[in-house]
């Protein structure tokens, strides 16, 4: 029985009293880090660009080598490439929302294990990032592990794809900026000619 029943955060235990506030503030330090960078590139806007143009980017790059992960991968470019709302690329290209799989198979290997249950579930790893071509590198927003049986892998690739729809609601006016704010010109090279 706890000695502080109706207590959330018990006195006594001080360490973990500061986590949320502390995960809080880590977080929107981040947000605010990005969001300044974004501003110092600030320039005039640009009209808005063709109904591809409003399309995001969605990079999904996969370390999948069962096949139950490659199936559940080559659902998630299907239903990145069917969408009306996404463009699938091949490399984090101006911005958009990068989508990192990591998929092994479940059963391979483990001792015990009837070699039947080979290739019929994958665990897998995703790590949700954000990128733009102003930024030093792709940031980190969300992660997750989940299995994927073979008979799943569609139903989890449109599980993905949500989650990808709720990152770019939530990024949405960082985009919206990145989108108005032309990319800055290229500086000259100079040559020394000896």
């Amino acid at each position: 029985m706890s000695r502080c029943p109706n207590l959330r955060i018990c006195p006594d235990r001080r360490d973990s009293a500061t986590l949320p506030f502390t995960l809080k503030t880590i977080l929107a330090a981040s947000i605010a880090i990005l969001a300044l960078t974004l501003l110092i590139f600030s320039a005039d806007a640009r009209a808005a660009g063709p109904a591809a143009d409003a399309k995001l980017s969605v990079f999904v790059d996969c370390h999948c080598s069962d096949p139950v992960g490659g199936d559940f991968c080559d659902a998630l470019k299907d239903k990145v490439k069917d969408s009306s709302a996404y463009r699938l690329v091949d490399h984090a290209d101006a911005y958009g929302i990068g989508v990192h799989l990591w998929c092994v198979d479940l059963f391979t290997g483990l001792p015990g294990i009837d070699a039947k249950l080979t290739g019929t579930m994958s665990a897998v790893s995703v790590a949700f990032t954000i990128y733009a071509d102003r930024l030093p590198g792709e940031v980190y927003e969300d992660s997750s592990v989940f299995r994927v049986g073979k008979e799943a892998a569609d139903e989890m690739s449109q599980r993905i794809l949500t989650a990808v729809g709720q990152l770019a609601t939530a990024n949405k006016t960082v985009f919206e900026h990145i989108r108005a704010t032309p990319k800055p010109a290229a500086a000259p090279t100079v040559k020394i000619i000896q």
